[in-house]
This record gives structure tokens, C-alpha cells and sequence, in this order.
């Protein structure tokens, strides 16, 4: 049977029959949309239809919340709908930008990238230790940064060549497997000297070369042992290689002759980008309603009054909810987490109690560009730079140790970020 419970204000009595007999015709989504218009419904019964989400696969099926939210009394508390993916004409915009299609998979696209060099705020996911313990305590100290900008134009063509400098470390960074060329575009200067990127130390203007390399798109795979299979709309993996042909120093900040940089991102298709939208949603609407309904349970001025310790059997049962709804926030931070690094990264300033426009987004045009593989346009999230620099191996203690490798070890290390736009000839 079809139920929805509201709370009808006195002066509107009238109206029970008309109510009744709409929830008896319209389809449960329809007279859950209308009924949070009404203005004789009261506020809190309007949002007791947030109690149905869609599901993260389907546009049509819903399910309800989980039963430990809905035990919690959320009618006490403004309970905002959750988010939906709304579909519309495409305007003038988004068709121009689909306009931009390559004409062929293997056309090559031109793109700007930053790379942007200094020392990253440790967290979990990022350990400035091995930064430390690689290129020592005074490499990217007191805040110091370099950023580099410049062209890059990214094609389908690849070499054979397997040279000694180009063998294990940037083969095994791509797989064995390079599917194209990532190559620097040249500028000029009035000397006629070329160079790819400049930067300003306390000498002036630097000129930096940047010899080509090679890029590699990979497929995504399940993220075990969560998920058995990939999710919907889960990113590839955009990896390539280059190296700094001058050495570079701006403050803390130093690199050699010959660096070699490791450079890795997320990256979508229209298509792929579209359904990996849709897939975190839900995840993103969980974490952020459990955690506003801890905010709003701890509220001094509008939270749960049991907490003020009038009563200790009512304080200790304001307690006991209080945990329930840390470890539901808890539990739906952690699920968001197994899966916000393979998904599309949203803007924090979009709510997702309300409407998410899908082809809003696609409509911004910096973000989708031409990169050999598909005719689909691509955007490329902000990824981590890593340079390879060679280690002393660790002495090992033995009978015989003139008999031991001394050669140096080469090994990744975090050194920054990197982001990219597309170039598009006017």
C-alpha cells in the first residue's frame, strides 16, 4: 500500500479528501514531489518524502533510508530531500561544446599543464617522510613552491626505441604498454633561443626545456575487497612520463639536469563522467545529511535539550542516540571515502539535499578536451607529480661485504601536484 505520513495544519481539514484521493492516483514519486510544495503541509511533514532515495543506478527505482536513520526521530529535525540528477534540453552551450568532438579516436589534442612543485599538507594519503627521507629535510622547507606552465601536444604516435635511459623506470610507471606521445610545445625568444617553460628566481627569468615522453590511459579495476566488480562511472587511470632537460632551483625547491617526472591523474569521459556522478551521489548525500544531523543534535540552542542534564535517564538515552548517530556518520564517511577517490571530484560549493544539473557541468568548457583513444571529449582531475631520484641502498651487515650491489636504488617520491586545460584552436 501506498503510505506517506504528514502532519495537516488545523485550517486545512478541508482538504483531507483531495489529499487522500491524489495519493491514491499519482505515481509515489509525483505526489511526493507535490506534496513538498504545499503550503498547508507543515515543514516537517514536507520532508518525511525525503525518507526515498534514487537508487545510485537507476533514474526510476528508489529505496528507503536505512532503518537506523529513520529510528532517530528525524521529523524533530528539518530533513532536506536528497540529491537527483536532473536531464534537459542541452542549451546553446553544451551543444557547442559537443560540437567539439575529434573527428577521429586518434586525432591529437593540445592542452596547458602546471606543474607545481613544494611540499604537500601530510595526511593519510600522503606521507612527507619519505619526502624527507629521499631529498632531505631542506627540500620544499619554509613553504617554498615552483610552479612551471606550458603546452603540451598529446598524440597517438609512439616509438620503439628501448634505450638504456628509457627502459625499466618509465616502461614499468606505463605498464610495458605506452599508446602514445606526450611532447612539449617550443617557444621562441628574441635570441632565438627555444624552451618550453620559464620561472623567476632570484637570478630573473629561467628558461626550462622539457623533453618528451610517453602516456598510457588504464582501464579501471574493482576496488577490492568492497567491490567485486567496477563501479559505474569509476575513473581511468591517465599516466605519463617526462623529464626536466635543465635543472631547475627557485629557493628550497631544486631538481637536476635529466629529472625524470612521473605524472598520474583521474580521467573521464563525457559518458564516463556523467554516470560516475551519479554513482557518488548518494554516497556524498549520506555523509552529508548524517553529519548535519550530528550538528544539529549537539546545537546549544536548538539541539537535543535531554543533553542539558535535567534528567540523568533522559540525559543518558540523549547520549546513547547521540553515539548512534556518530557511528552512522562514521559508517557513511567511511563508504563515501572507499570510493571518492575514483570518482568525479564536485565542487564543495554544490548541495546535494537538492538538484544536481548533470549538463550543467559537462557545460564547462575548460574542464573537456580532445586526447587521442575516443572521440569523446576528456577531463583530466588535478593528479600528484612524482620524481625518480636515485637512493643509497641501505648497507647490509655480512661475512662478505665487498660482494654486496652498491648501486643506487631508484625510487618514486611525491613532489607536487599538476593540473591541466584544454587548448582549442579558435
Amino acid at each position: 500500500r501506498r503510505v506517506i505520513s504528514f502532519t495537516m495544519k488545523p485550517t486545512t481539514r478541508p482538504w483531507l479528501l483531495a489529499l487522500v484521493t491524489m495519493v491514491a492516483i499519482l505515481p509515489q514519486k509525483s505526489y511526493c514531489d507535490v506534496l513538498q510544495q504545499l503550503p498547508m503541509i507543515s515543514p516537517y511533514a514536507r520532508y518525511r518524502c525525503a525518507t526515498f532515495i534514487h537508487h545510485s543506478h537507476s533514474h526510476d527505482s528508489i529505496k528507503p533510508l536505512s532503518l537506523s536513520l529513520m529510528n532517530k526521530k528525524l521529523c524533530t529535525n528539518r530533513f532536506d530531500p536528497p540529491s537527483k540528477v536532473t536531464a534537459r534540453q542541452p542549451g546553446a552551450t553544451q551543444l557547442a561544446m559537443l560540437q567539439r568532438t575529434s573527428p577521429s579516436p586518434w586525432s591529437p589534442g593540445s592542452w596547458e599543464i602546471m606543474l607545481d612543485f613544494g611540499r604537500e599538507e601530510s595526511s593519510e594519503r600522503n606521507d612527507n617522510s619519505q619526502l624527507s627521507n629521499i631529498l632531505g629535510e631542506e627540500w620544499g622547507s619554509n613553504g617554498g613552491r615552483l610552479a612551471l606552465s606550458f603546452e603540451i601536444v598529446a598524440s597517438a604516435e609512439t616509438t620503439n626505441e628501448k634505450s638504456g635511459g628509457e627502459s625499466s623506470v618509465q616502461m614499468t610507471w606505463l605498464g610495458g604498454k605506452p599508446t602514445g606521445t606526450v611532447e612539449c610545445v617550443s617557444r621562441t625568444r628574441n635570441n632565438d633561443e627555444n624552451y618550453c617553460a620559464s620561472y623567476i628566481n632570484e637570478r630573473g627569468q629561467q628558461n626550462v626545456q622539457i623533453s618528451s615522453g610517453q602516456w598510457r590511459i588504464e582501464p579501471p579495476l574493482p576496488l577490492l575487497p568492497t567491490y567485486s566488480n567496477i563501479l559505474p562511472g569509476q575513473a581511468s587511470t591517465l599516466r605519463f612520463y617526462i623529464e626536466l632537460a635543465t635543472s631547475i632551483k627557485r629557493n628550497s625547491i631544486t631538481f637536476p639536469k635529466d629529472q625524470l617526472l612521473l605524472l598520474q591523474s583521474n580521467t573521464f569521459r563525457t559518458q564516463q563522467y556523467s554516470s560516475g556522478v551519479q554513482t557518488l551521489l548518494p554516497y556524498q548525500y549520506y555523509k552529508d545529511i548524517s553529519q548535519k544531523q550530528v550538528e544539529e543534535q549537539l546545537n546549544h540552542e536548538t539541539g537535543d535539550r535531554r543533553l542539558d542534564g535535567n534528567d540523568i535517564l533522559e540525559t543518558l538515552g540523549g547520549y546513547k542516540d547521540v553515539a548512534e548517530m556518530v557511528l552512522e556518520r562514521d559508517k557513511q564517511r567511511r563508504k563515501w571515502r572507499e570510493v571518492e577517490g575514483v570518482l568525479p571530484k564536485l565542487d564543495s560549493t554544490i548541495d546535494t539535499s537538492r538538484k544536481v544539473d548533470i549538463n550543467k557541468l559537462l557545460e564547462d568548457e575548460d574542464r573537456w578536451g580532445i586526447w587521442p583513444g575516443d572521440t569523446e571529449l576528456m577531463t583530466i582531475e588535478r593528479g600528484v607529480i612524482l620524481a625518480v631520484v636515485a637512493k643509497e641502498p641501505k648497507q647490509k651487515m655480512g661475512l662478505f661485504p665487498w660482494m654486496q650491489d652498491g648501486s643506487k636504488v631508484e625510487e618514486p617520491v611525491v613532489v607536487g601536484k599538476w593540473s591541466i586545460l584544454p587548448i582549442f584552436d579558435e
